[in-house]
């Protein structure tokens, strides 16, 4: 599902674009690690802006969460994202059995 940049212990939401593009990232991750796969088992990423504005700082944010890894990405800009969000991040991983 869609990770929204809200701390997971507080529930409360992280201010400015780059904090709550982190916060989504890390998010995303600990739904990864809970699947038993990594950053590098993400084969697509599909991003809600409420600001196209905000591309900019995103993209240096998830540029430095995958490093190297370059999943196929979208992104889609949005008029308004669920408790005021900036942003909003799902993603598909790759599962091998």
């Amino acid at each position: 599902s869609g990770q929204l940049p809200l701390h997971p212990d507080t529930t409360k939401l992280a201010v400015g674009i780059r904090a709550q593009s982190r916060q989504a990232l890390q998010n995303l991750e600990r739904v990864l690690e809970a699947a038993g796969v990594g950053r590098s088992d993400v084969v697509q990423c599909r991003v809600y802006l409420s600001d196209i504005g905000n591309w900019d700082v995103f993209n240096e944010v998830y540029a430095e969460f995958l490093g190297e890894h370059r999943p196929a990405r979208t992104v889609v800009p949005v008029s308004a994202l669920h408790y005021g969000s900036l942003i909003e991040i799902e993603a598909i991983a790759e599962v091998e059995e």
